[in-house]
């Protein structure tokens, strides 16, 4: 039931923000380093992140009300969109998981992203202040791994 509940939590957010993200205009954006910019309060946009031809931009939506009153320790939706770098187009198959390193030092266990409206999500715990690491691993569409490294500060 609460795996149910969580699933349908996290896809909600993410529907909510699949709308948005199709409102704005991504291509006057393109060139611009957002790193760590709040959008809108509740989102928070990453550092985008290169690695072998594909570009990774990754967005935290705090869910922290919500799931603590889902009784879930989770406090926010990871969402990752993968480009290739040479033809613009996204990619949007494959598999994508990701372990949150706190600011203790310690890792999870990796956590399989699900393929969403053109990106990948996930939910995580960032529940004590300091820096967390995303260690964020894909096998793409064209089946060749790679590693991206995505950071955030909890203040």
């Amino acid at each position: 039931m609460k795996k149910k509940l969580m699933q349908l939590i996290s896809a909600l957010f993410f529907l909510v923000l699949a709308v948005g993200v199709q409102a704005a205009d991504h291509g006057a954006m393109a060139g611009m380093d957002m790193g760590g910019m709040e959008m809108g309060g509740d989102e928070i946009m990453l550092p985008e992140v290169t690695v072998d031809g594909v570009k990774a931009m990754a967005h935290l939506l705090d869910t922290s009300k919500a799931m603590a009153a889902a009784g879930m320790s989770t406090t926010n939706h990871l969402m990752i969109t993968f480009t290739d770098t040479v033809t613009g187009k996204a990619l949007d198959s494959g598999v994508v998981a990701v372990k949150v390193v706190d600011p203790t030092g310690k890792k999870t266990e990796a956590v399989k992203m699900m393929a969403m409206e053109g990106s990948f999500g996930a939910d995580v715990a960032l529940s004590e202040k300091g820096k967390y690491v995303f260690e964020v691993g894909t096998k793409l569409g064209n089946g060749e791994k790679r590693q991206f490294l995505f950071d955030y500060m909890v203040k």
